[in-house]
């Protein structure tokens, strides 16, 4: 049988044209800056159009354990023929690029010892390209710390910079202007750097983004800084239970995210703060105090002012609800709570007494040995609902501000469906009465489900979502 040419061709399937390749340059380093360094070298193989077309990409992101990690034979013969290290490996990328920007510069080289000379001479050639935001990450039990060249105080450009690891600096002088455009700052530290780093907050002018995490081993540690601009502000303070005084100073701090050991924190002019995070986060064997650091904790959550959405996590309810004694203000702006742990309903109620334009109450049960519900003793809804003085000041809440309410980890005890058919019963204004339970299966879902909407509410708008 004899095949004419133009049947043949039409069994071809016609070549399918490489549309990727054929997009903008532009477009095509946008792609590429969502990947590694390495991976956009790798992307150099695939033809001519993209030999050399990560050498523009305006992003530079080297890991220690990524670029000395091999994951096939080819590599690890060729770190054994040409002796790579991570050194050699970054010094070459750079070598090979291009003089075009470099928007981001990422440096991770938190595994054994770094080495300075090269550190330093990347970060003075990423200023050197324009950089808008510089990640650094060294390990801290490596060979002391690492000296931020003056270079980068002065750079224009620099709009994030993120340290972590063992760092230190000549202080520029006060009449300098320093960090011009500097908006977001991110550190990590040990106590040998937080003298040093900690007064960076108060050389930006333009600082609206900062986030502290400090690891101390020593005591009487004292810092104080001011900032007129900031508006977003996270302290995690792992001191080891061990006593310090930090005094902060930002008249704009919109959002507070605190964690860790809450000693002597001192939080001055806190009229914009709307949102805050609170998170306790210290080893209760350390603790020989516990009914006197509930106190403290209640005391800071009080210096809190004017917020109108607070978190609670669940070391933090722990805590408030073994308190030895409190007295919180009351939080006439607060319209959404947030509590967490088998010990939140046990300070909900002094929550409420506080609270009394709360629109939003998002409740979170965890998983513990032991629960609370399963305790008559410890908990019942008439600490809520009946018992004064707080009957007058909770009912007024319900009746007249509570729109929704979210009940998560939800499993179906006796005690549990007690307090919502008492929410339902008395919520004047309720809107939604959301239940997430992860414990059941679809069958207890559907008969807890027909038990809920039996019960009597007294918003006839209200609706009950189970998930």
């Amino acid at each position: 049988m004899v095949c004419s040419a133009e049947s043949t061709s039409k069994r071809q399937k016609p070549e399918e044209a490489d549309r990727i390749s054929n997009l903008p340059k532009s477009l095509l380093c946008h792609i590429l800056s969502f990947l590694t360094t390495k991976e956009a070298v790798v992307t150099s193989i695939l033809s001519s159009r993209w030999k050399t077309l990560w050498t523009v990409v305006p992003k530079l992101d080297f890991d220690y354990y990524e670029l000395t990690t091999t994951s096939s034979s080819a590599e690890v013969q060729s770190h054994k023929r040409y002796n790579f290290n991570f050194a050699h490996i970054v010094s070459r990328v750079w070598a090979l690029r291009s003089a075009s920007q470099v928007q981001k510069f990422r440096l991770h080289w938190d595994h054994g010892v770094y080495d300075p000379v090269h550190m330093d001479t990347w970060v003075r050639a990423a200023i050197a390209r324009g950089v808008e935001d510089i990640d650094l990450n060294i390990d801290p039990n490596s060979n002391g710390s690492f000296y931020l060249p003056c270079s980068l105080f002065n750079c224009k450009t620099l709009i994030a910079l993120k340290l972590s690891g063992n760092f230190e600096y000549d202080t520029p002088p006060s009449s300098s202007i320093v960090f011009p455009s500097l908006k977001i700052l991110h550190l990590e530290f040990n106590f040998n750097s937080c003298d040093y780093l900690f007064t960076l907050p108060t050389l930006c002018p333009v600082l609206q983004d900062l986030s502290v995490e400090v690891h101390c081993w020593y005591t009487d540690w004292h810092c104080k800084f001011i900032s007129p601009t900031l508006k977003r502000l996270h302290l995690y303070m792992k001191f080891d239970e061990l006593p310090y005084k930090l005094e902060i100073k930002a008249p704009a701090l919109e959002y507070l995210n605190f964690g860790g050991h809450l000693d002597s924190v001192l939080l001055e002019d806190l009229s914009n703060l709307a949102e805050a995070v609170i998170d306790i986060d210290v080893d209760l064997t350390k603790i020989d105090y516990y009914e006197h650091y509930g106190s403290r904790v209640w005391d800071f959550i009080g210096e809190l002012g004017d917020i109108k959405s607070l978190h609670l996590s669940t070391n933090t309810t722990e805590f408030l609800c073994n308190a030895s004694e409190f007295d919180p203000p009351t939080f006439h702006n607060l319209s959404f709570l947030k509590v967490k742990g088998p010990c939140m309903l046990h300070v909900l109620p002094h929550l409420l007494q506080v609270t009394p334009n709360l629109a939003v109450l998002l409740v979170e049960k965890e998983e513990r040995n032991f629960f609370w519900f399963e305790k008559e003793e410890s908990f019942t809804c008439d600490m809520i609902f009946y018992e004064e003085p707080l009957q007058q000041v909770v009912r007024k809440c319900l009746s007249t501000c509570l729109t929704t309410l979210h009940y998560e980890g939800f499993e179906g005890l006796k005690n549990e469906l007690k307090l919502i058919k008492h929410f339902l019963k008395r919520a004047k204004v309720l809107k939604t009465m959301k239940i997430s339970s992860y414990n059941l299966n679809s069958e207890e879902k559907l008969c807890v489900l027909k038990e809920l909407l039996l019960f009597p509410r007294h918003s006839r708008s209200s609706q009950i979502v189970f998930s």
